[in-house]
């Protein structure tokens, strides 16, 4: 009887952590996608010549207009620009639970910000400081 539950115990844990690691392996899949439409946003951001009253979702249509395959690795999830000057980034969430998945500032290099193993930050709103990011 003992052994059975160890036995049990041992296949569910390997199960969880075999979800975790697709998990895992998927989002960093999704950063590395997310990276290059973040600078596509930067660029049209800072020298897109935007009129005043352009929407964040003309944004990103215009900042992929070039190579709209890079939405498509996004299809069935939120994709948001967020704009704060001429500084921006990318937030990625669940449409369903609206929960936040990845957030990446197009100043940077790297990917900023995993938040869909982050506790604390469950909401699809932006919680990068791109001033402080892009250092302005």
């Amino acid at each position: 009887m003992l052994v059975r539950k160890a036995a049990a115990l041992f296949a569910a844990l390997t199960l969880l952590s075999c979800a975790t690691q697709t998990d895992e392996r998927e989002m960093n899949y999704l950063a590395s996608a997310l990276t290059k439409i973040s600078a596509a946003v930067d660029a049209t951001v800072r020298y897109g010549a935007l009129a005043p009253n352009v929407t964040d979702d003309q944004v990103l249509e215009m900042a992929t207009s070039q190579d709209p395959a890079l939405l498509k690795n996004f299809a069935g999830q939120t994709v948001r620009v967020i704009r704060q000057g001429e500084n921006s980034a990318v937030l990625v969430c669940e449409r369903v639970t609206g929960k936040a998945l990845l957030e990446d500032a197009g100043c940077t290099a790297k990917m900023d910000l995993h938040r869909w193993n982050m506790a604390a930050t469950r909401t699809c709103e932006p919680v990068l400081d791109l001033n402080r990011v892009c250092g302005q």
